[in-house]
C-alpha cells in the first residue's frame, strides 16, 4: 500500500500540528501584545492598537486628546557623542572653563532647586546640552540667551571646567532604591535608570542623576513625555518617559535627589 504524502492536506497529523502550533502563537501575542498592555494604565495602552505599539515599543502619538506638545520646528540635536567624547582631561580647557563659569554659578550651584547642579557632571553631557541650547534643538529662555556668544571652544572649555570641579556621583542614598531605577519596567520596555545614568553602567552622553533636586528631575520626564523636551539622540528618553507612570517619576526623583555627602548632608535640595 502506497504511503500518504507528509505534507498533504490529507495528512491529519500535519494539519493538527500546523494548527496547534498557530494557535499557541496566536494566543502568546494576544496575551503578550494585547491583554498585559491594557490592564495597564494610562493613554498610551488605550485601545488595542495603542497596546500592541506600546509593547513592541513603538513611539507613537497613543491619543488624539492627550496633551502632548510637539515642536513646530522639529529640530534635534546634531551633536554625536562617543565614549571618547572630551574623556581626556585637559588642564588648560579647565582653566579657561573657570573663568567662563563665573555667570553660571548663580543658577547652578547647590542651592538650586530649578536648575541642574554641574559640579562634577559628565563633561560630554555638558557640552551636548550647551550645543543643543545653541542649535535650537534645546529651548530655555536664559539658557538660550547664555549660550548665543560661545564658540566651540568655550563649550568644550565649561564642559571640562564643570566635571573636573566636584564629585556629583559621590554620596550615599537616603531613599530606598525604587524598582524603576534598578530593574526598570520590562513589560513596558522600559531599562533601568541605573544603566544608561550611573549605578550599573553609564552611557557615553548621559547626565549623572545622583544630588540633582527631585523638582529639576521631574520637570525634565514631564518634558520629555509631552515632547517639550526632544534632543535625546533616537528619542530614548521621549520613550521611555512616556511610558512612565507618575509614580515612577516620583519614585526616581525623590532617589536620586536624596543623596548625601561624606558629611551626611543632603548634595542639593
Amino acid at each position: 500500500m502506497d504511503a500518504k504524502p507528509v505534507f498533504s492536506l490529507t495528512n491529519r497529523w500535519l494539519v493538527g500540528s500546523v494548527c496547534g502550533t498557530l494557535a499557541v502563537a496566536a494566543t502568546a501575542a494576544a496575551i503578550g501584545f494585547v491583554l498585559l498592555p491594557s490592564v495597564q494604565g494610562g493613554p498610551q495602552f488605550r485601545g488595542i492598537w495603542n497596546a500592541i505599539c506600546s509593547a513592541a515599543g513603538v513611539s507613537r502619538h497613543w491619543a488624539e486628546n492627550e496633551s502632548i506638545v510637539y515642536p513646530a520646528d522639529g529640530a534635534v540635536s546634531a551633536v554625536t557623542i562617543t565614549p571618547q567624547t572630551l574623556a581626556h582631561d585637559d588642564p588648560e580647557a579647565v582653566r579657561r572653563g573657570e573663568v567662563l563659569a563665573a555667570r553660571c554659578a548663580a543658577c547652578h550651584n547647590a542651592s538650586q532647586a530649578v536648575a541642574p547642579l554641574l559640579a562634577g557632571q559628565d563633561a560630554a553631557f555638558v557640552y551636548k546640552q550647551l550645543s543643543d541650547f545653541q542649535s535650537g534643538a534645546r529651548t530655555n529662555v536664559i539658557m538660550t540667551q547664555m549660550v548665543k556668544g560661545l564658540s566651540e571652544r568655550d563649550m568644550r572649555d565649561l564642559a571640562h571646567y564643570f566635571a573636573s570641579s566636584g564629585h556629583l556621583t559621590g554620596g550615599v542614598a537616603t531613599e530606598v532604591v525604587p524598582p524603576i531605577v534598578v530593574r526598570g519596567n520590562p513589560t513596558k520596555n522600559v531599562v533601568s535608570c541605573a544603566v544608561c545614568h550611573g549605578g550599573i553602567d553609564h552611557k557615553a552622553g548621559a547626565p549623572f542623576l545622583q544630588g540633582l533636586s527631585a523638582s529639576y528631575l521631574g520637570a525634565q520626564l514631564h518634558a520629555f513625555a509631552a515632547g517639550q523636551r526632544h534632543n535625546d539622540s533616537g528619542e530614548q528618553m521621549r520613550n521611555i518617559a512616556r511610558n512612565l507612570t507618575e509614580t515612577e517619576i516620583k519614585d526616581a526623583a525623590a532617589y536620586y535627589s536624596g543623596f548625601t555627602d561624606s558629611e551626611g548632608r543632603i548634595s542639593q535640595p
